[in-house]
This record gives structure tokens, C-alpha cells and sequence, in this order.
């Protein structure tokens, strides 16, 4: 099955080079409020990038953060950050059932590191339809959001000849108040763990700018062992995902404000998918210590997966991507025997060389 897979991929790829066509999928970008993205006091630093919250310590003294204490917003509704990302974020951060305190180290250097809380896409990626959003909840947004769909799917569709395919680009600008997605946190910290002197601090954006737009993804060539022997610097490039948009403002690559998401919906149906855009490699994982660790029935469903790191790169609304052929992706059957969308693993990857 790997093989085929493969072979299928090498056949669209050359394909690609060969008739200078795009293989191309659609995405829904959300583009945050760049000023709302961070906020700061004396002690403390939270950024909202790259779909994550990272905390700076701008202190010389080890700080702590009660994640029973903090929360993240989604479009007016809180979530303990904890519970809803402990298994994606927050336990992967040094935090452990036992003692729910991340701890921040010290500022020793002219260059702080930032340490990586949670994800910000809880309540983001799913399906959605007329009157149920992922979270089961019906927001002012939500809402907001499906009326704008309706009308950034129309006037894609209205670029394809056959009035099908969203290959157009079209975009949307909100003030705060018309804002179709609002995310957030709340942090408490302290400098001390049986501290009853707990500070708090919240940060709150939202969705500036969306936009309807094909998009493609060109996977990096992993470095070889040979390659890897002898001393220098040698790293990977990132994954590139291409949009065929004008970028709707400035901004730093390593720091972006950009949710981007694979969007698929059923225009008749009234109902749509958003979920991770990118693209995941499998990792060789050992099956004897995966059954010991996860158990038989869950070892598939628990399978390492890594995830390239990637930049997203605005090639203009007007680019020559030559003919475009929208690609389907694979599909993948969980636990509860449904079948699910899934993120592209390299195995079955899809990429366009122009």
C-alpha cells in the first residue's frame, strides 16, 4: 500500500513539472490582529504565533505558571488550558498530572528564551455546520464566520469556468467588533509555587483579515546520514506552503499571526472542514514498546508523528500557477470506525514544482 502511495506521488509530482500544472488544495487563512498578538508587564511575556502561546520570563528569578489557574478563549468561551491541551501542549511543556506548574527559567542572557504553553487552534479545527460549530457551541462569530463563507465560496467559485472549483481569491478586512474568530488567554504565575500572591495576565486577538485561497505544499528534502557526518551547520529546510494571495500586511516568518487551515466543505450541504494544514512524516516507532505503552487497541491511534516545521508564503493573487488540478486528500478510520480527514503524511504526500 506504501508503495502505491508513493508511486502516486512521484506521478503528480512529475506530472507536475512535466504539463507545469499546480496540485492544489483550498485554505481558509486567518490573519490576527498583529498589535493584540502580544502583551507584556514587569515580569512577563505572551505571544500568540505560529497557532501557539509562548511565555518569556524577563525576570533574573524562576517563575511558575498554575495551569490550574489559566484558561484559553475562543470566541467568548473559556477552557482550562490544562485539561483541553495537556495531551498536545501543556504535558510535552514539563508538566506532569501530579504537579500542573510549568516553570519558566530565568532571564541569564540578553536573548530570553520563550517556552511554548499550549496550542491556540482548540476550537478551531473540526466541522462545522448551519447550526454546530467543533465546540458544539453557536457564537456571534461562528455565525458571523458561516455568512462569510458563504460569500467567499461564491465568489471563488465565480473565477472557475464551470463555476465548481474555488480557485479564485477573495479575501475579507474586520474591525474588532466584526471579527468572525477571537482567540485568547489567561495566565496566573508567581514566583513561587505555594505563592498566595498569584498575578494574572490575559491576552486577546482576533481575525483581522480572512481569505478564500489555493494553496500548495512543497516538502523539504530530508538530510541524509552521509550528509549529517563531519561538522558545519546543516539543517533541514522548512515545509514552504504556498498561497495564492497577497500577504495582508507585514510580518515576521518566525513569529507569523497567520492560522492557516485546509478548508473542504459541501457548498449544498451547508457544511465545511477545517483542519491542519501541513503536512506530518511517520515516525519508526517500536511496535513491542508502543503496545507496552499505549496498548494494542490504541497503538495506531497513537502512532509518533512529526511535524515539519513550515513558513507560509503569500505568492500574490495574481500568480502564474499554470493549470491547477484540486488534489483529494487521505482519508483515515478512528477508533470509532468513522472516517476521518487526516494531515498529509510524507508517504502520500502531495507537492507542486513550478
Amino acid at each position: 500500500m506504501k508503495k502505491l502511495l508513493l508511486l502516486l506521488c512521484v506521478t503528480l509530482c512529475v506530472g507536475s513539472i512535466a504539463a507545469q500544472k499546480t496540485n492544489y488544495r483550498t485554505a481558509l487563512v486567518f490573519a490576527y490582529d498583529r498589535s493584540n498578538s502580544v502583551v507584556e508587564d514587569e515580569n512577563i511575556r505572551l505571544e500568540i504565533y505560529n497557532q501557539q502561546l509562548y511565555v518569556t520570563n524577563k525576570t533574573t528569578k524562576t517563575l511558575f505558571i498554575d495551569l490550574a489557574q489559566c484558561f484559553n478563549y475562543h470566541n467568548g468561551v473559556s477552557r482550562p488550558i490544562y485539561s483541553s491541551d495537556k495531551d498536545s501542549g501543556a504535558s510535552k511543556a514539563g508538566v506532569t498530572k501530579e504537579d500542573e506548574f510549568l516553570t519558566i527559567a530565568p532571564t541569564t542572557g540578553s536573548k530570553p528564551n520563550s517556552t511554548f504553553v499550549c496550542l491556540m487552534t482548540s476550537g478551531i479545527y473540526g466541522n462545522y455546520t448551519t447550526t454546530e460549530s467543533p465546540t458544539g457551541d453557536m457564537t456571534d462569530n461562528d455565525i458571523r464566520l458561516l455568512e462569510v463563507i458563504n460569500d467567499l465560496v461564491t465568489e471563488s467559485k465565480s473565477a472557475d469556468p464551470k463555476g465548481k472549483k474555488c480557485i479564485g481569491t477573495v479575501s475579507r478586512h474586520f474591525l474588532e467588533d466584526e471579527s468572525i474568530n477571537n482567540i485568547g488567554v489567561s495566565i496566573a504565575y508567581a514566583f513561587n509555587k505555594r505563592s498566595e500572591d498569584w498575578h494574572s495576565i490575559s491576552l486577546s486577538t482576533w481575525v483581522s483579515d480572512v481569505i478564500l485561497t489555493p494553496y500548495y505544499v512543497v516538502i523539504p528534502k530530508d538530510l541524509k546520514k552521509k550528509e549529517k557526518r563531519g561538522f558545519g551547520v546543516k539543517e533541514t529546510k522548512p515545509l514552504e506552503i504556498h498561497l495564492r494571495a497577497d500577504s495582508p500586511y507585514e510580518f515576521d516568518q518566525e513569529k507569523s499571526p497567520i492560522i492557516a487551515c485546509d478548508w473542504e466543505g459541501d457548498f449544498k450541504a451547508g457544511t465545511f472542514n477545517l483542519s491542519y494544514l501541513g503536512v506530518l512524516k511517520a515516525q519508526k516507532v517500536s511496535v513491542l514498546a508502543s503496545i507496552l505503552t499505549y496498548g494494542a487497541a490504541n497503538l495506531m491511534a497513537n502512532m509518533e508523528a512529526k511535524y515539519y516545521k513550515n513558513i507560509v508564503m503569500f505568492d500574490g493573487g495574481n500568480s502564474d500557477w499554470g493549470k491547477m488540478t484540486y488534489v483529494k486528500l487521505p482519508e483515515q478510520t478512528n477508533q470509532t470506525g468513522q472516517k476521518s480527514k487526516s494531515a498529509t503524511q510524507e508517504s502520500s504526500s502531495w507537492k507542486s514544482n513550478m
